[in-house]
Order: C-alpha cells, then sequence, then structure tokens
C-alpha cells in the first residue's frame, strides 16, 4: 500500500522533480566518470606520479560527496515545502508519522535508482570525454577506454551513502513539524526587513572590504611569486574575501529592496511595484542561502581559472626549467656523482646523445653579490658568488635561440628567482685580478642552467684564478619519448647526509620526467577543479531553482490577483522575468565577475616570474570559464522561468 502511494507520488510529482533529478543526475554522471577515472588502467599503468593523482581525486570526490549530501538535504526541503500540505492531509487522516517518513524514503529511494541509473548512462560519455582532457594533459595517445568495476562500485556506494544523508534530514523535517504547519505553513506572513538602513550600510562596508580583499591577494600573490613568505597573509586573506563576500549578500539581499523602493519614478512603471514587494520578503527569508551560494559560485570560478593558469604557467616554465633534454649538475669532486662516462652509457639506453655542452661555474670565495640579498649574514657563512664565463653562457643561448650577451669590462646578473630582481645590484662594482667591472644588467628572461639563486656571467678572463665548484653538462637527444621515470632511476643514488641520515639523489634534470610529472600534477589540479566547480555550479544552481519553484503555491495567488485586476498575459511574464531573473542574478553576478580580477591577479604573477607571453591566454581562460558559467546559469535560469510562467500564468483560474 505504501509503497504504491510512493510509486504514485513520484509520477504525479515528475514535473516538480525534474530539476532536482536532472541535477542529481548529472551529479552522479561527474562522480562516476572521475571514480573511473581514479581506477583508470591506462592511468595506473603510465608511472609512478599516477599514485598522487588518485589519492588527490580520490579525497576529492569523498569530500565532494560530503558537499553535495548537505547541499541535497538543503534543496530537498524546498520539495517538501511544495507538498507540505499534503502531507499535513495525511496526518489529517491518520497516517502515522512514521508511514510518512516511509513514503518519502521510498520515493527517495526510487528517485536515486532512477538518477543512478540515467547518471552512469551520461557518465559512460562524460568518462570518455575527461579521459580525452586527462590524456592531452599528459600528452598521451588517446583511445575508448575501459570502465572500472571498481569505479562502478564506488560510484554507487557513494549515491547511496548521499541519498541516505539527504534522506535522513528530510525525514527528521517531516518527524518533528506540526500538522498545522504543514497544512497552514503558506499563510504565514512574511516579516518585514528591520533597519534596513543599517543593512545598506553593512552592504557597502563589506563590499569595500571584499574589493580591498583582493587587492590585498594581488599583494600577496606578488610577494609569494617573488620568493617570500606570505602564505599566511595570503590565506587569511582569502578568508576575509569570503567572509566579506557572504555579508555583503546578506545585507544587500536585505535592503536593495528598501534602496529600490525610494525611486518613486522606478516603483510606478508596469509591476515594478509588484516585483519589489515579492522581492521584500523572499530575499531577506534567503539572505543567507544566497550568501552561501555567491560563495560556492566564486570559489568555483576562482578555482576554475586557477587550474587552467597553472596548467599554461607548468608547460611554458618546463621550457624554463629544463631548457635541455639532459642537463647535469654536480659539486666538483663529488665523491657520490655517478662518473661522465658511466652516466652516459646509462642514457644511451634509454634516448641517443646528439650533443653535450660542458660548462661550468666557478667562485671567487667573497659574496660581493650575495651580500645585497638576504641570503647573506648569520646562517650564509657559506655562501658565495659564482660566475660563469661568457663564451660558455653564449654557446648555451645560441643553441636555444637566446639573445647573447656582449660584455666590455662588464658583468651581467641572471636571476633565477623573482626576489634578486628587487636587490641593489646596480652599485657593485667586481674587481678580480686587479680589474674593475661594471654592472651592465640583470634579468630573468634566461632559461635557467643552474639552480643557485643567481650567478653573474663576466668575460672569460674574469674567471682566471677562479676554483671551479660546480661541473655543468647540457645533453641534447634524439627526439621521442622514452622511460624517463626508469633513467632518472638509474642516474639517482644513495648518500649519507650531515646527519648520518641516507638520502636519495639525482644530479640530472630530464625534460621528459619533468614533463610526465608536471602533466601528472597539472592534470589532477585541472580534472579536479572541473570537477569540483561543476558541482558546485550545479548545486547553486539547482537551489535557487528549487528555491523558486517551491513558492510557485504563494505566487499563484497572487498572479490571480493581478490577473483579475486586468493585467493581460504579457505583463504578468514580464512582471515574473523581472521577478525571478532579480532573485537569480544575486548570488551570481558578483561570482562571474570576480573572473576579471581573478585573470588580472594571475597575469601579475605570471608576469612577475617572467613568462609574460602567457598574458593573452590567461584572459582568453578567464573568458572562457565565465561563458561557460553564463550558459549554464541561463539554462537553469530559463528551464526554471518556463516552469514557473506554464504554472503561473498560462493557468486557467
Amino acid at each position: 500500500m505504501l509503497f504504491k502511494l510512493a510509486v504514485r507520488n513520484v509520477r504525479r510529482q515528475i514535473g516538480n522533480y525534474l530539476i532536482y533529478f536532472i541535477t542529481v543526475s548529472m551529479t552522479v554522471s561527474l562522480l562516476f566518470a572521475v571514480n573511473n577515472i581514479i581506477f583508470s588502467r591506462e592511468l595506473s599503468a603510465f608511472s609512478e606520479n599516477m599514485e598522487l593523482m588518485s589519492e588527490g581525486l580520490t579525497a576529492v570526490t569523498i569530500f565532494i560527496s560530503l558537499i553535495v549530501a548537505f547541499v541535497l538535504s538543503y534543496a530537498t526541503s524546498f520539495m517538501l515545502r511544495l507538498r507540505k500540505r499534503e502531507f499535513g492531509t495525511y496526518l489529517t487522516l491518520g497516517i502515522t508519522r512514521r508511514n510518512i517518513v516511509s513514503i518519502f524514503v521510498v520515493e527517495t529511494m526510487i528517485i536515486c535508482i532512477f538518477a543512478l541509473a540515467l547518471g552512469m548512462i551520461f557518465g559512460l560519455f562524460i568518462y570518455q570525454g575527461l579521459m580525452a582532457v586527462m590524456m592531452n594533459l599528459l600528452e598521451m595517445e588517446f583511445a575508448l577506454s575501459a570502465y572500472s568495476l571498481s569505479g562502478i562500485a564506488f560510484t554507487v556506494v557513494l549515491v547511496i551513502c548521499i541519498f541516505i544523508i539527504s534522506s535522513l534530514a528530510s525525514a527528521l523535517y517531516l518527524k518533528k513539524t506540526s500538522i498545522n504547519e504543514l497544512i497552514h505553513g503558506d499563510r504565514k506572513v512574511e516579516r518585514a526587513v528591520k533597519r534596513p538602513a543599517v543593512w545598506f550600510t553593512v552592504t557597502l562596508v563589506f563590499f569595500a572590504l571584499f574589493l580591498g580583499s583582493i587587492f590585498a591577494c594581488n599583494y600577496f600573490c606578488g610577494i609569494i611569486s617573488e620568493g617570500g613568505g606570505a602564505a599566511t597573509g595570503f590565506f587569511l586573506t582569502f578568508v576575509v574575501m569570503a567572509v566579506s563576500l557572504v555579508l555583503f549578500h546578506i545585507g544587500l539581499s536585505k535592503s536593495i529592496v528598501y534602496i529600490l523602493m525610494k525611486n518613486k519614478r522606478l516603483c510606478v512603471r508596469g509591476g515594478n511595484i509588484f516585483v519589489l514587494r515579492q522581492l521584500s520578503g523572499t530575499l531577506s527569508s534567503s539572505s543567507v542561502m544566497i550568501g552561501f551560494l555567491a560563495f560556492l559560485l566564486l570559489f568555483s570560478v576562482v578555482l576554475s581559472n586557477i587550474s587552467f593558469a597553472e596548467r599554461a604557467l607548468l608547460k611554458t616554465s618546463l621550457e624554463r626549467n629544463v631548457p635541455y633534454d639532459i642537463m647535469y649538475s654536480a659539486d666538483t669532486g663529488s665523491e657520490y656523482a655517478i662518473p661522465e662516462d658511466q652516466a652516459e652509457n646509462i642514457i644511451e639506453k634509454y634516448v641517443k646523445i646528439l650533443d653535450k655542452k660542458p660548462y661550468g661555474l666557478y667562485t671567487s670565495g667573497r659574496s660581493d653579490f650575495y651580500g645585497q640579498t638576504r641570503y647573506s649574514g648569520e646562517g650564509y657563512e657559506d655562501t658565495t658568488d659564482v660566475f660563469m664565463p661568457l663564451s660558455e653562457f653564449n654557446l648555451l643561448c645560441e643553441s636555444l635561440d637566446c639573445e647573447p650577451l656582449t660584455l666590455d669590462n662588464e658583468f651581467f646578473i641572471i636571476a633565477n628567482i623573482p626576489e634578486i630582481q628587487n636587490c641593489n645590484m646596480q652599485d657593485v662594482i667586481f674587481e678580480w685580478n686587479g680589474k674593475e667591472y661594471g654592472y651592465k644588467g640583470l634579468s630573468m628572461q634566461y632559461p635557467m642552467f643552474s639552480y643557485t639563486f643567481f650567478y653573474v656571467v663576466v668575460p672569460d678572463e674574469a674567471v682566471t684564478g677562479m676554483e671551479k665548484v660546480i661541473d655543468c653538462i647540457a645533453y641534447d637527444a634524439e627526439n621521442g619519448s622514452f622511460d624517463a621515470s626508469a633513467l632518472r632511476e638509474e642516474l639517482s643514488y644513495d648518500y649519507i647526509t650531515s646527519d648520518g641520515y641516507q638520502s636519495t639523489a639525482c644530479d640530472y634534470r630530464i625534460r621528459e620526467y619533468s614533463r610526465q610529472y608536471q602533466n601528472a600534477q597539472s592534470a589532477v589540479l585541472v580534472v579536479g577543479a572541473l570537477f569540483v566547480s561543476a558541482i558546485f555550479l550545479l548545486m547553486a544552481m539547482a537551489i535557487l531553482a528549487l528555491k523558486t519553484l517551491s513558492g510557485l503555491a504563494d505566487d499563484k495567488k497572487r498572479y490571480l490577483v493581478l490577473y483579475r485586476l486586468g493585467m493581460g498575459s504579457g505583463e504578468q511574464s514580464r512582471t515574473l522575468f523581472k521577478q525571478t531573473f532579480t532573485f537569480f542574478i544575486m548570488p551570481f553576478a558578483v561570482a562571474v565577475l570576480s573572473s576579471i580580477p581573478t585573470a588580472i591577479i594571475t597575469n601579475n604573477i605570471v608576469s612577475t616570474v617572467g613568462m609574460d607571453s602567457l598574458a593573452s591566454r590567461i584572459y582568453t581562460i578567464a573568458a572562457v570559464i565565465a561563458a561557460v558559467f553564463v550558459i549554464v546559469y541561463l539554462l537553469y535560469y530559463l528551464a526554471t522561468y518556463l516552469i514557473a510562467k506554464r504554472t503561473v500564468i498560462y493557468r486557467n483560474y
């Protein structure tokens, strides 16, 4: 009996559950796709770096599932509001609360089963799409990937847990609410906002704080990119940004109608006064929800922008950090370093060496240049300046099409970290062998030929009499992929640290290994960010839609009054559009517009580390992400508006 009633209710309420059902199905699809990626055989067999990727995505999936369960519990409360009169009638007719809870749980499980089935069907295609993105990020050839039983089982378990949590929250509501509240809840009078002028002041204050936190984030990001320790300041600034965004939207929701109603000319146009009165109670009662959704959307926008910008940054930085296919660097006379001929034999087992360029770094034993940085004094007593002969530097640049240097009794500083650019080197006059060399310039635009903070390029005769402290070799290898992880493992060695511990080191930078590692790191971030952003966006839009639809019963009565007062269907439609659009745009506008400062801050970071060429790509990425968010927003809004319009405007009274 109860089961038949639950099935009938699901069939009868399918229109009201449509947006909820679609959102849940899309969430299941994304969970299915990501879980299959986690357990993908292709990735697990690719390299040891995939272990980090799988663990990271698994943690993200579990965390997001908990958030989805919480959000769906909140969204279900709107669905219950649509049916509270029905449940109140059940209680009046003598059906026990336990039976009503059972009916609702069965309904939820029916939706769960259908959403799981439909979501996994869609997930079959989304998985292949995400695998194509993943393979592109990993620079691997894409082929249709097999589905994982472990991934399917993990998805089923997560979805069941999500629905159990959301059902328990709804069942608790049905168990505690009174019959009077269920039957006559729609007769409650929404309270007017107290002290709207104070809330408007709160809006202005926290909007100013939000803007200030954006500038502060830009400032701290600049310090971090220059090598400074500002991580704590950045984290606190982001917290302030999040809190100020939420409070700004709460204040705006409680004061915007008050401000607009001050404009008499606006109020007398069309149905504007009706719209404002409709929004007055809705925005006020939903202010906390709007602030929370604004934060979710802001987080999604920022995370998406950062992930794609980080991908572009990593790809560009690879050419700078490892300019040659293989690069050797070790202290001169190191007792642990693998002999050159032995190392080259190992390399030849994996890839053919086409050319090699030996070079070195020399020290004067002094700290004329390091004395201008913070890497001098106490704790840095052993730090000395290092120099590279001009001929060796230009030889390295020649193969990379970098601009060679010309020095005439001068020196040129090559910075490997942004912080060195802010040090005062112009006044340094370097004297060696009775000859003085003056400052010519400083740059971070050259590739990283050494792992030192910086080094000084001088004419060849200037290194005469200096001690060679670092031996270096740059290798050009044959094009093509090879097992870079195995090569690096063979070129690694164990050594005993000064504290007596055994450790492993490798004196070779292998571009292919760095590429694989960075691609894996980038893939984790981009796919994880896409997953999180998509889930947050779907949840936010679903809550907005369900909140709007849950008030349709009240709207029917109010629009009926407009109809009887002579307002035509066209004017009613325009009035409904203004009402629903204003509610939808409240948490969305600031979040999407935040793409602009996010792109600017990211571009400033990229410029600081000497990668100005990425600027246009960062702005393009930000524009594409904003466009995707707007499209999803419009789809949800149009679906909600059309359902509301059909229910409210075109009903036969």
